[in-house]
């Protein structure tokens, strides 16, 4: 596709607590997992030169959970937090194994399909379906490790998902209620398992899902609790997927 639709920004640098140098500014860490929304390495490289101090720049690519949460190390390493960045990442770890645990003693999982995009419809890629394997679903469309893909319609309806999640790539919940419609009208959208029994929910994917970060435990903790609430429990201070009324909702 070229070149990303992000921009660079530089800033002065400044210390952080441990000493390292670094810049702010707006956007997204770089990398090369989506060339529509990720600030492209080689403009971020670009912009690096012009910074005194010539400043190193790393390139994180994670494709798995497993992958963010050393990713966090990698960070610590570069700004020598190596002690911090570990019992950073050892507590998320921890949480992952906690939904882990419960979820290896469940019985029934219910077949998901979690949407990154509505129109067209996208599957979900990358860490997504090991986010709804360890919460207890069985992710039909997304592979794990692997990039989203365009989806035909006819391939969501064939997958007869029990429930359905919408994370839609930057966006946040109000912006993707205003895309639902589109689904609502597609063929066969009443006849789908999970419409029948009104387990439909949108979360937001800008803030939670989308960046391959330590708020992906968050994801995991609301998937797991919206599959098998009894099970489950949601942890203080993280919302609830949003249950949508379906009957509320016109085509």
């Amino acid at each position: 596709m070229g070149r990303s639709c992000r921009w660079v920004t530089t800033y002065p640098c400044r210390r952080d607590i441990c000493g390292a140098e670094y810049t702010s500014g707006p956007g997204p860490t770089t990398g090369s997992l989506c060339d529509v929304c990720a600030v492209a390495e080689e403009e971020v490289r670009s912009a690096a030169c012009g910074l005194p101090g010539q400043p190193r720049v790393i390139n994180l690519e994670p494709q798995t959970i497993t992958e963010v949460i050393e990713s966090v190390r990698q960070v610590g390493d570069a700004v020598g937090c190596r002690a911090k960045a570990d019992s950073v990442a050892k507590a998320l770890q921890a949480r992952i194994e906690i939904v882990a645990q419960r979820s290896a003693r469940l019985t029934q999982r219910p077949r998901v399909v979690l949407l990154e995009w509505i129109d067209p419809p996208f599957s979900c890629g990358h860490w997504s379906p090991q986010l709804v394997r360890l919460a207890g679903g069985e992710e039909q469309l997304g592979i794990e490790g692997r990039p989203s893909r365009t989806l035909k319609w006819s391939e969501v309806v064939a997958s007869q998902p029990e429930v359905l999640f919408i994370a839609c790539c930057g966006f946040d919940i109000s912006r993707t209620l205003d895309d639902l419609p589109i689904l609502v009208s597609k063929p066969d959208w009443n006849n789908l398992p999970c419409v029948q029994s009104g387990r439909v929910y949108v979360v937001n994917g800008s803030h939670y899902f989308s960046r391959p970060g330590p708020r992906l435990v968050d994801s995991l903790e609301m998937l797991a609790h919206a599959l098998h609430p009894d099970v489950h429990p949601l942890p203080s201070g993280l919302p609830e997927p949003v249950q949508i009324d379906l009957a509320a909702i016109k085509a």
